[in-house]
């Protein structure tokens, strides 16, 4: 039952309300925010990678300590897969 009235007059006074406060707190957030020059140039360069501590060629292995270990993982294209992974210490 539809309200009628007082208390229709209410409630579209309260959805008015708070779509203008809605209104508002974006109105804010847009004027007050970082500038677009400001987030781009925060995103512009990527961060740097480090050259890896330890190499060796595939004719020698590092003197590790090597162990393997059967471990699953989630493919979005495959779903659970289990694989053998080398970890060295």
């Amino acid at each position: 039952m539809a309200p009628t009235g007082i208390s229709a007059g209410r409630e579209v006074l309260a959805v008015r309300a708070s779509v203008l406060r809605g209104a508002a707190i974006l109105a804010v957030a847009l004027v007050l925010g970082p500038p677009a020059e400001a987030r781009r140039a925060a995103t512009a360069e990527p961060p740097k990678v480090a050259e890896p501590a330890g190499t060796w060629t595939s004719g020698t292995q590092p003197d590790r300590d090597c162990g393997r270990a059967r471990r699953k993982f989630w493919l979005p294209q495959e779903g659970w897969i289990v694989r053998t992974v080398v970890s060295c210490r």
